[in-house]
């Protein structure tokens, strides 16, 4: 019997010290993000469909208008980028945010997914040295072929 408990023991501290253990495979979908810059040189709002695929990110955003009327209008347009899972299920991904010829917007974004791999919130920086907030949902596209 206490082989049994010793080896029952063993096994949930195995467990417990695993953790959820993510791997790239485990970014593969479709995503909704939210943003929230925190940097008062530029406040704004951004939502982003994007999609992994093999550690390749792509998709749609579009950001606010800003409260004072200095970004006008909101960036909406393409976005690309690439993104990797850590054995902790948190998440490095960067998106490149080109508004305008000549003009390169690139964020990173610090990501930590819940459990079950469906959701995350994170932090954002972009080379313009703004920061900001993110959440995001994994969502299932709808098919019509």
């Amino acid at each position: 019997m206490k082989k049994i408990l010793l080896l029952a023991g063993l096994l949930m501290s195995y467990q417990i010290q695993a953790g959820p253990h993510c791997q790239n495979v485990h970014l593969n979908g479709n995503y909704v993000m939210f943003q929230n810059s925190v940097s008062p040189a530029n406040p704004h709002t951004g939502r982003c469909e994007i999609e992994i695929k093999k550690g390749l990110a792509f998709g749609l955003c579009a950001f606010s208008v800003a409260p004072d009327g200095s970004v006008k209008p909101g960036f909406t347009g393409p976005v690309n980028g690439t993104a990797s899972i850590n054995p902790d299920c948190s998440v490095e991904l960067s998106l490149d945010f080109s508004p305008a010829p000549n003009v390169t917007v690139q964020s990173d974004f610090e990501l930590q997914f819940t459990p079950d791999k469906n959701s995350f919130i994170g932090q954002w920086s972009n080379n313009f040295g703004l920061l900001g907030t993110t959440t995001g949902t994994r969502v299932k596209k709808d098919r019509h072929d």
